[in-house]
């Protein structure tokens, strides 16, 4: 993806912010990698982890709206 001047969400110029958003979206990707795998990380059903992802998703948007928006397309 080319960068445009302008264009820049926050977590594109800060450091911590992106460490933030990586690793709820990487949250998101353990949700569903667990579903039905009877583990610590399992939180039970498909339903569920769509509810969790909306929940992680939402702090994303606290986070940096824009990132939200343009890039997670939501």
């Amino acid at each position: 993806m080319t960068k445009r001047p302008g264009h820049l969400c926050e977590y594109d110029t800060n450091k911590a912010t992106k460490k933030k958003i990586d690793g709820i979206l990487q949250q998101c990707a353990s949700l569903f990698a667990n579903v039905g795998m009877k583990n610590q990380l399992d939180v039970g059903t498909l339903a569920k982890a769509y509810k969790e992802e909306r929940n992680l998703l939402r702090e994303i948007k606290d986070i940096d709206f824009q990132f939200y928006t343009e890039r997670l397309k939501l």
